[in-house]
């Protein structure tokens, strides 16, 4: 039996971290929780009897010695093999954590991709990367969501490709086979979108998520289709500057806000298209969710994408940072059914063929075996 703990911030029912924790085999792997915060931005997870949880509270980075010394004795008492840290200060607190108590193994989940190297800062650049690749060479295995990331890791900072294992998220069915006919048709009418083109975008509202430049497409796109309608769902720093935006273009009734919302399925359901214009990505968890639901999608070419899209076959890959592509996809989406059901049915199939849970978990298992040290 391996003793595995999922260390993160947030947990959201059925993310990439949740399908783990819940679908580790139980004969082999007992799974157990800490988070440092109860804040869950869509869905709160709902983890089996058997499955430990622990609350350290403070996320700041204030906080993080106190809580590695925390974490190190939860390491001690729950007699914890590997540490599974997922985001980059948390892989922090969690090298702190295993270099206390070290018969813990750290196993690091990588989930950002060129960040590191879009910083502006030099100092800050430079002394990030040197404590990534310090936390790197002290972890057991790095298990990275897309062939980008790993190329990252391998070729310009040196780790041995023999410790990354490149696993693509898992997802489970059941997530999106209960989403409900008539919650689609609610959403549809709440937020008036019978006899629009919805064009919905989901992500958090950052700099890097880049939804400055599909509000600027938006104002092109509306030329051609003025029955357009942009819905942004998530929240975030960037909200004053876009709003901002919409307000000096003129497109108050074209582009809408919404925020965090618990029915974020659903209302990707009801969309006509499904637009992320992100600038950084380490694999989009919307990307697939679309593809689930069999939407069209458009997407940045960002880490995660090439693993996943066949442009004009399962999506349409765009250059990042470029109105202008967005632009021209997203009306040729909406002059063409054909190729819209093309796109919707090839990638429904994909996922269902090649990311179902029930099919990645066992390479998380294995990444855990070779860091545990009964695989080699």
């Amino acid at each position: 039996m391996i003793r595995v703990l999922e260390f993160a911030d947030v947990i959201n029912k059925s993310d990439f971290i949740d399908t783990i924790v819940q679908n580790a085999h139980r004969e082999h792997f007992e799974m157990s929780v800490v988070l440092r915060t109860e804040k869950h931005n869509i869905a709160r997870p709902e983890f089996a009897r058997d499955v430990k949880y622990k609350l350290l509270p403070g996320n700041s980075r204030t906080d993080a010695l106190g809580t590695a010394y925390k974490l190190s004795r939860l390491l001690n008492k729950w007699d914890i093999d590997i540490l599974h840290a997922h985001h980059f200060e948390q892989a922090i607190v969690g090298w702190m954590a295993t270099r206390l108590h070290r018969k813990t193994k750290l196993v690091i989940g990588r989930h950002y991709s060129d960040s590191l190297y879009r910083l502006n800062n030099k100092f800050k650049h430079t002394t990030l990367l040197r404590l990534e690749q310090t936390i790197n060479r002290a972890a057991a295995r790095i298990i990275v969501p897309s062939a980008m990331i790993s190329e990252i890791l391998t070729e310009r900072q040196n780790v041995d490709p023999e410790k990354v294992d490149v696993i693509l998220y898992g997802f489970d069915p059941a997530k999106y086979a209960s989403i409900r006919s008539e919650d689609v048709s609610r959403v549809r009418v709440d937020l008036g979108f019978e006899g629009r083109f919805v064009v919905g975008n989901f992500s958090r509202l950052h700099e890097e998520k880049g939804q400055r430049y599909l509000i600027e497409a938006a104002a092109e796109i509306r030329m051609t289709i003025p029955e357009l309608l942009v819905v942004v769902v998530g929240e975030g720093p960037e909200r004053a500057r876009l709003e901002q935006q919409i307000e000096e273009l003129g497109l108050q009734e074209t582009v809408k806000l919404l925020g965090w919302r618990t029915d974020a399925m659903a209302l990707m359901a009801a969309v006509d298209v499904i637009a992320q214009s992100t600038l950084q990505e380490a694999f989009s968890q919307v990307m697939c969710e679309a593809l689930w639901l069999g939407k069209p999608l458009v997407m940045s070419e960002v880490s995660g994408v090439r693993d996943i899209i066949q442009n004009g076959e399962n999506g349409m890959v765009v250059p990042a940072a470029n109105s202008t592509a967005l632009t021209k996809a997203i009306v040729e989406l909406a002059a063409n059914n054909d190729l819209c059901r093309k796109l919707g049915l090839n990638g429904r199939q994909f996922v269902g063929e090649n990311l179902t849970i029930g099919k990645m978990i066992r390479f998380y298992e294995d990444s855990f075996r070779r860091a545990f040290g009964t695989v080699n």
